[in-house]
C-alpha cells in the first residue's frame, strides 16, 4: 500500500499567528531556537523565521515541533476561544494567572468547543439567572440553592467533578506545578449554546483543589466566566459561596458534634477529612460558622496538619481531582467519538491528556483515507491533499 502523504498550506494571514504560537510553545518548553532546531533537524535561520511568520512550514515540520513542544497540533492551528483571548488581555491585577494557565484554558477551551460543534458534547443551560453575592450570607443561600437544584441534600460532595458536569462545567487538573496558579475558567459558546470550562492545577493539594473548583464553579453559576468582566470585589463573595457550597453550615455542624469529645484541633481534623477541604478553608469555615473563636482560628492556623495527624485518629483522606484529571463526560465524548470513527486514534489520545493511553482505546475500525482527510477538517489553517 502508498504510504499516504499529507501536505497543507498555510495562509499569509495566518503565518504571524502561527508564529507567535510556536514562540510562546517554545518559551514554555523552556527551550531556545538552536536547541529546537536540533530536535527538528532544520537551520536555527528557519526557526526564527517560522516565528516571524515569514518562512511556509509544512505539516510534517510542524508534526515533528509540536512533538517536540509537547503540544497537540490543534494548539497550533485551532482558532482561539474568544473567551479565552479576553482572560489573557484582562488586568494581571485582578487575576492570580500565568502564562502555561492561561494556554491550557485556550486549549482546553477549543478541546470543548470541538467537541460541542461535532454533536459529541450537549450545551447545557445555565440553571438559573443568578448574580455574585454581595453579602456571605446571600453566599450561602446560594450555596444552599444551587445544591437543591442537584437534589443534593447537606452531606458531603463526594465526586465533584460529576457535580459541575451537571451544572455544564467541564474540567481539566493540569499540571501547573506545586507553587502554580490555583486555576480559571472561561465560557465556550456555539451556535446550538454554550458550556462553562475550568482548568486547576492538578498538582495542588486535594483540598485546595477542591476548593478551587468549587470556586470557578462559583464563576460560572454567576455569569462571571469571563475575567475581563470580574472585579476583584467578587472574590471573597466567590470563595465564600464555595466553602458553603462544599461544606455546609448544618453538615460541619453534625460533624463538629460528633467529635465532641476529642480536642479542638482534632475536631477540625475530622471536618477537614469530611468535605476534603484544605486547612485553611477548615478552620475559616469554622470561624464563619462560630464554632471556634478568633483566637482558636488563629492558634489552629499556625500549624499545618500533616499525614500523619490525620492517621492518627484513624481518618482516611479521598483523593480526586489530581493531574490529569478530565471530566468524565468530556472523556465519554472523546471515546464516543473514536468509536464512531468521527475522531482518529493520535487525536483522541491528544484530547485525553493523559488519561487514557492506547491500550485503553475500544475497539474501532481501521480508519481509511477519507477518516484522515476529516481528521484535519475543521482546522482553520490547513487545507489537506491527501
Amino acid at each position: 500500500m502508498q504510504p499516504i502523504v499529507v501536505c497543507a498550506k498555510i495562509p499569509h494571514m495566518d503565518k504571524v499567528a502561527l508564529g507567535q504560537r510556536l514562540a510562546e510553545a517554545r518559551d514554555l518548553a523552556g527551550m531556545t531556537q538552536e536547541s529546537v532546531a536540533r530536535a527538528v533537524d532544520l537551520d536555527r535561520t528557519a526557526i526564527v523565521l517560522l516565528e516571524k511568520g515569514e518562512r511556509n512550514l509544512k505539516v510534517p515540520e510542524l508534526v515533528q515541533i509540536a512533538a517536540v513542544l509537547g503540544r497537540p497540533l490543534s494548539y497550533f492551528v485551532e482558532p482561539p476561544v474568544p473567551a479565552a483571548v479576553s482572560r489573557r488581555s484582562a488586568p494581571q491585577a485582578a487575576h492570580d494567572s500565568s502564562r502555561l494557565l492561561d494556554v491550557e484554558i485556550e486549549q482546553f477551551a477549543a478541546d470543548v468547543r470541538g467537541l460541542l460543534e461535532l454533536g459529541l458534547l450537549e450545551p447545557v443551560p445555565r440553571k438559573g439567572d443568578a448574580r455574585v453575592p454581595r453579602t456571605h450570607l446571600e453566599a450561602e443561600r446560594a450555596a444552599a440553592s444551587f445544591r437543591k437544584q442537584l437534589g443534593l441534600n447537606a452531606e458531603p460532595i463526594e465526586d465533584l467533578g460529576r457535580t459541575c458536569e451537571a451544572f455544564g462545567l467541564y474540567t481539566f487538573a493540569a499540571g501547573l506545578g506545586d507553587a502554580g496558579p490555583d486555576g480559571g475558567c472561561v465560557e465556550v459558546l456555539v451556535d446550538s449554546g454554550g458550556v462553562g470550562v475550568a482548568v486547576i492545577n492538578g498538582d495542588a493539594g486535594s483540598g485546595r483543589r477542591r476548593m478551587t473548583l468549587a470556586h470557578e464553579l462559583g464563576h460560572w453559576l454567576f455569569g462571571d466566566a469571563y475575567d475581563t468582566q470580574a472585579v476583584l470585589d467578587n472574590e471573597p463573595m466567590i470563595n465564600s459561596f464555595a466553602v458553603h457550597f462544599l461544606a455546609p453550615r448544618t453538615a460541619v455542624a453534625k460533624v463538629w458534634s460528633k467529635q465532641s469529645g476529642w480536642p479542638t484541633r482534632d475536631r477540625a481534623l475530622a471536618v477537614g477529612v469530611a468535605f476534603r477541604l484544605s486547612w485553611s478553608a477548615v478552620i475559616a469555615q469554622l470561624r464563619n460558622l462560630d464554632l471556634i473563636s478568633h483566637e482558636e482560628r488563629d492558634q489552629l492556623g499556625r500549624i499545618e496538619p500533616r499525614a500523619g495527624d490525620y492517621l492518627r485518629l484513624a481518618l482516611s483522606w479521598v483523593d480526586e481531582l489530581s493531574h490529569p484529571y478530565l471530566s468524565p463526560d468530556f472523556v465519554a465524548a472523546c471515546l464516543k467519538g473514536y468509536t464512531a470513527s468521527t475522531i482518529t486514534e493520535a487525536r483522541v489520545l491528544e484530547l485525553s491528556r493523559g488519561v487514557l493511553g492506547a491500550d485503553d482505546l475500544p475497539q474501532a475500525e481501521l480508519f481509511s483515507r477519507d477518516d484522515l482527510r476529516r481528521s484535519f477538517t475543521g482546522h482553520a489553517s490547513f487545507t489537506p491533499h491527501v
